[in-house]
């Protein structure tokens, strides 16, 4: 058994590229969970007929079984559903703190799979994806929108026994300043796996010495962030307390449909902010999209804590779309 990737949430890419190699490709998706299960509904692995994976489907104490499965799912072509249960012992020794259960749909893929292709072509242009899978027939097929909006992650409809899974953009995060609060949040980001891309025009600030895993941007946040379109999935911070800075990078967020947008700055900066921006045009109503004092309120005083409550409060809007 072969692990070949370090991002276990990003199987569509390389999944694609071994049905492009001609490799016989199954996929397990976790549809339904109980208990302390290691991996979200959604979480999925990829299984070739050489008995190698990406991704998991949970912390390991299932996977050989799922392997097992899906190659016999390339052997007659069928797709199944597996239940596995995880012992408290087995929890245990896995890392969990309880036992659970897990429900896993294995589907072997055409050789030129349609849903992966396509699902690859709207990763590339940041669109969201939601795949609906019948249970009982192995039908996959791509949709547009969900009957029941209110569902946000993936899902399985018991009473149709329907699996959809919800596959969203990677988020992006946009930091306008290469301050020593940036490198903080940067750090954070990283950790919680977003895109980060800096931008500041002074290269003092912004470089890769003080900026290694980032995509650094040297202009004008104007000029910066108008080459990007951008979707609930993207969060924009401005962070360097520089009107002549922050304010080109707010006025580009507030005309765009960025998730969450921020600024660094008192109640009284912000006052200041507000004015500026509404003798510049901008009705209140769109002003009040920007979060600032930015961050969630836990009395943070060094640019660790700031940056914890910037992200914590990021997280908490992204939870919410």
């Amino acid at each position: 058994m072969k692990q070949n990737m370090n991002n276990l949430d990003d199987i569509i890419t390389p999944t694609f590229n071994w049905l492009k190699e001609k490799n016989k490709v199954a996929i397990a998706t976790v549809i339904s969970t109980w208990g302390s299960a290691p991996r979200q509904v959604g979480g999925q692995m990829a299984i070739n007929e050489t008995g190698e994976i990406i991704g998991s489907v949970s912390g390991g104490c299932v996977e050989n079984s799922v392997i097992t499965e899906a190659l016999d799912s390339l052997k007659d072509k069928k797709h199944r559903i597996k239940d596995y249960g995880i012992t408290n012992d087995l929890a245990w020794e896995v890392g969990l703190a309880c036992g659970g259960n897990l429900k896993i749909l294995i589907n072997p893929l055409e050789d030129n799979d349609k849903i992966i292709f396509k699902t690859k072509n709207m990763m590339q242009k940041r669109e969201r994806v939601i795949i609906k899978a019948d249970c009982k027939t192995g039908k996959r097929e791509i949709i547009s929108k969900l009957d029941q909006e209110q569902n946000k992650t993936s899902y399985l409809d018991y009473n149709e026994n329907i699996f959809y899974h919800i596959i969203d953009p990677k988020p992006r995060l946009f930091i306008i300043g290469g301050v020593h609060l940036s490198q903080a949040l940067s750090s954070l980001a990283n950790i919680c796996e977003f895109e980060v891309i800096i931008i500041d025009p002074r290269e003092y600030f912004a470089n890769k010495k003080r900026f290694p895993n980032d995509l650094i941007i040297n202009e004008w946040p104007d000029v910066a962030l108008e080459k990007y379109i951008f979707n609930f999935s993207d969060n924009i911070v401005t962070l360097t307390h520089d009107p002549k800075i922050d304010d080109l990078a707010l006025k580009i967020a507030l005309k765009s449909t960025a998730g969450y947008i921020g600024s660094l700055g008192s109640r009284k900066t912000h006052a200041s902010r507000i004015e500026r921006l509404k003798s510049e045009g901008y009705n209140l109503e769109d002003i009040n999209k920007i979060h600032a004092p930015i961050g969630l309120n836990i009395s943070s005083k060094t640019p660790q804590e700031i940056a914890l409550s910037i992200m914590a409060e990021i997280i908490q809007v992204r939870r919410s779309f």
